[in-house]
């Protein structure tokens, strides 16, 4: 009897085999992207030592609150890179050496908003104040501020931020203490993230 021989495997030609390998590549580095988009995704939406700030803990009855939050700070050169990270309960406007950088509108729940504003930022003494304000008087400032040879959280919001219910303050600086309400997370805003692709949007 004529035996018949058994078909090759797929696999034992050299074409299927190296396809298989490429394909086996291919989705290990897809898989290692997304690990390490999701890392850094988790490290960036990181606000380090920054703390809620606000104008005031004292709100009798609601009642809208506008007010001007400010912090000098020193840099040895101009950075090629600069993100700021905010989240204002309930809105925000974030100027740099006063020129306006960015605005937006946010509430619990909601991510951070991203503002880079290396080209307003220059060497030596430079004035960051935010704008912000709530409909009922009751809010909180979140503020962060990555440099390039700086590092992560190079400039946070704490209690060396002043505040003042004057736009002048834009210019000239705040003129008293930012009442602290403390670290995330904290009620109601928990642990502020980073907006996903569809959110950015330019502001």
């Amino acid at each position: 009897m004529e035996k018949t021989s058994r078909p090759d495997s797929l696999f034992s030609r050299p074409l299927f085999a190296f396809l298989y390998v490429a394909l086996l590549a291919i989705t290990a580095a897809a898989a290692i992207r997304a690990t390490l988009a999701a890392h850094a995704d988790r490290e960036m939406s990181k606000t380090g030592r920054a703390e809620w700030i606000w104008y005031t803990r004292e709100v009798k009855e609601p009642a809208p609150i506008a007010f001007v939050a400010t912090r000098d700070v020193v840099l040895d050169r101009a950075p090629s890179r600069a993100m700021a990270k905010i989240f204002a309960d309930r809105w925000h406007v974030l100027w740099v050496n006063g020129q306006r950088a960015g605005s937006g509108r946010q509430q619990p729940g909601d991510p951070l908003i991203l503002h880079e504003i290396a080209e307003l930022l220059s060497r030596g003494v430079n004035r960051i104040a935010i704008e912000a304000g709530s409909e009922t008087g009751v809010g909180g400032l979140l503020f962060s501020l990555d440099l390039e040879g700086s590092g992560r959280d190079a400039v946070f919001s704490d209690a060396r931020w002043r505040v003042d219910p004057s736009r002048d303050a834009i210019r000239s600086g705040g003129r008293y203490r930012a009442e602290v309400w403390g670290r995330p997370p904290m009620y109601p805003w928990g642990w502020p993230r980073l907006p996903r692709p569809n959110e950015l949007t330019d502001r």
